[in-house]
């Protein structure tokens, strides 16, 4: 059970002192591409509820992070899981793209020590006739523990066409199941397929278009295309694509470096986009990482 596998891999990272108790959590997230490749990102997040337990989780984090045996175990783990997820659909599969971060998150009435897997994998699911088939991989069924989540997404363009079992919640782009649950072989099932213009639309849209091109042709008519797009383009925007082409997460430290931006404005933008829900900070250590939403 490919999903059981993983949970071993990831857990067996983390402190026992943490691994235990109602307040330790797992949200499995799977971001499937139009490809069919899919952005696996695992958080493991405990509850943080004495002074004591933060040193300890910090303690326990740095030194995660000077051990790249760590990476190599996590990564040799998901391996393992994937070749198996081949040989039982017959499709080529790969991984890519191995990662994990650690922090220490901040709310209102609580704190929380989070450690982040993420990777890809190529092949995920099959691509036929503008379908994405998603649940061959999970041959011997998913187990979700009690408390835990896996969510699903799909790219903007999709539709669902089918889902077995029905997810806990479903909303644009996103499926949702909570744990105790116990998904049967092929579980989640789900058919997401391609969205179709309807044909009127094919002759309203660039009628509109077009005339949406005349009038800025009259506005603009002084300005280079280049010109508009720089002014249009604001500064948040450009750290939330600074973000994306890191594959959506740097330090603080970096996004100055890149933007050429001051810390102080660099700080001000950041702030901003956490108030807007786009990013998160987290530390690590003394420095803050900034990651996409």
């Amino acid at each position: 059970m490919a999903a059981a596998l993983v949970s071993i891999a990831f857990h067996s990272v983390i402190p026992p002192l943490f691994a235990q108790g109602s307040g330790y959590k797992t949200t499995y997230a799977i971001e499937i591409r139009d490809d069919g490749s899919a952005i696996w990102t695992v958080e493991d997040r405990v509850e943080l509820r004495t002074a004591a337990e933060e040193r300890s989780f910090e303690e326990y984090m740095m030194m995660l992070q000077s051990n790249e045996s760590v990476l190599e175990y996590f990564s040799g783990k998901v391996n393992e899981i994937i070749a198996e997820a081949e040989n039982s659909t017959g499709r080529g599969m790969a991984a890519k793209n191995f990662n994990i971060s650690f922090g220490v998150e901040d709310t209102l009435t609580r704190k929380y020590g989070v450690v982040t897997y993420r990777f890809e994998w190529i092949g995920f699911a099959p691509v036929e006739d503008k379908k994405i088939l998603v649940g061959d991989a999970f041959a011997a069924g998913l187990y979700l523990p009690e408390g835990n989540a896996l969510i699903i997404r799909f790219p903007g363009g999709y539709k669902i066409a089918s889902v077995t079992p029905e997810p806990d919640i479903s909303r644009k782009n996103e499926l949702i199941w909570y744990g105790l649950r116990d998904f049967g072989p092929g579980e989640p099932g789900i058919v997401i397929q391609e969205k179709i213009i309807p044909y009127s639309f094919i002759w309203i849209v660039p009628g509109a278009v077009f005339a949406a091109v005349l009038i800025l042709s009259f506005f603009y008519k002084n300005r280079t295309p280049k010109k508009i797009v720089e002014e249009t383009k604001s500064d948040e925007e450009r750290i939330i694509e600074i973000l994306r082409a890191a594959g959506g997460m740097l330090y603080q430290s970096e996004i100055i470096e890149k933007t050429g931006f001051s810390k102080s404005k660099t700080s001000t933008l950041l702030n901003s986009l956490k108030k807007k829900g786009r990013i998160e900070k987290i530390m690590k250590g003394r420095r803050n990482l900034i990651r996409l939403k």
